[in-house]
């Protein structure tokens, strides 16, 4: 017997085209407003927007690139994030996947540092502990 699947074909047409629509109105464009940034014509942008035709996987990456949002977030209108064990982290990387661009490429920078300093440290410590600093 066939295992019937979680959720239908026009489940995931209607989120996709609510996602969307909420996405383009966002940044304020028109449907031609993003066909011209994104390189999708008006017709289809619009037909995504109806639900009636689901975006090509490739479409889908070009969207989700120009909205700077995981291909996920067209299909569930959220990011996936399942690994993480703290709770309080989480809260506070969810409420920063809700600022501006600016706001996030600030916040990774910062974090891409902290992670960096964390390592470069470990290895002093390390060294230290063999008698043996860089210097």
């Amino acid at each position: 017997m066939a295992q019937k699947p979680l959720l239908s074909y026009t489940h995931f047409m209607s989120v996709i085209g609510e996602h969307l629509k909420q996405l383009r109105e966002t940044k304020g464009l028109s449907i031609r407003g993003l066909a011209k940034e994104v390189g999708i014509s008006h017709n289809t942008l619009a037909a995504y927007e109806r639900e009636t035709v689901m975006p090509s996987l490739e479409n889908g990456f070009i969207l989700a690139e120009y909205f700077d949002v995981p291909i996920e977030f067209l299909f569930k209108g959220k990011t996936v994030i399942s690994d993480f064990t703290d709770a309080e982290l989480l809260s506070l990387f969810r409420e920063l996947d809700g600022m501006d661009r600016a706001d996030r490429t600030l916040a990774k920078k910062f974090l891409r540092n902290m992670i960096k300093n964390r390592r470069d440290r470990e290895g002093l410590e390390a060294s230290a502990e063999k008698g043996k600093l860089p210097g």
